[in-house]
């Protein structure tokens, strides 16, 4: 008995699609058709290709320029508006340079050279390490720190701290401001 009816194939593309009669970049070409007598080989699985999930670069590298870093003591209040928290904290001046994503940077702090290395995260937030020689070796010292951007990218808050002995789950107040100078 024969049958006639209609068909209907449905095809789900992930990843970018080819155009019609052209085969995908990286994609096997099509097999040549099978002469009498012989089997076509078996078509391998589809993969689904992974979507890129790193956001692109943000429109401004905010973060790049000269900073004038303060820690401010844990006693204080931590309100830089408040007379005497931001002038008795001595100055770190903190050199930052971004490039998309990842953040590098330098400071001083009297006889101890510092290093930072993070990245910014959508919504301002910019964590990473940081890392200190001093001259006296014995002063030298690494961290973590994480501090949010203020709205107007001048300024952020938020803490340095050395993992084994305190961090944010302590329940410390931001202790680490500063302010863009260029």
């Amino acid at each position: 008995m024969f049958m006639a009816g209609c068909t209907t194939t449905t095809t789900t593309t992930f990843g970018n699609s080819a155009p019609a009669g052209t085969a995908a970049a990286g994609a096997p070409a099509a097999a040549a058709p099978a002469s009498a007598g012989t089997a076509a080989p078996a078509a391998a699985p589809a993969v689904p290709v992974a979507a890129a999930t790193t956001p692109a670069c943000p429109d401004k590298e905010v973060l790049t320029g000269s900073w004038d870093s303060r820690e401010v003591g844990y006693a204080s209040n931590h309100d830089v508006r408040e007379a005497g928290v931001w002038a008795d904290a001595g100055p770190v001046p903190v050199t930052l340079t971004q490039k998309c994503w990842d953040v590098s940077g330098t400071f001083k702090d009297g006889d101890c050279d510092g290093t930072l290395t993070g990245s910014l995260a959508k919504g301002g937030v910019f964590s990473g390490t940081w890392n200190t020689k001093c001259t006296n070796t014995q002063d030298s010292s690494n961290g973590a720190f994480t501090v949010t951007m203020a709205a107007d990218n001048q300024s952020f808050m938020g803490e340095m701290y050395n993992p084994a002995s305190y961090g944010p789950e302590a329940g410390y107040p931001p202790s680490w401001l500063a302010k863009k100078n260029s």
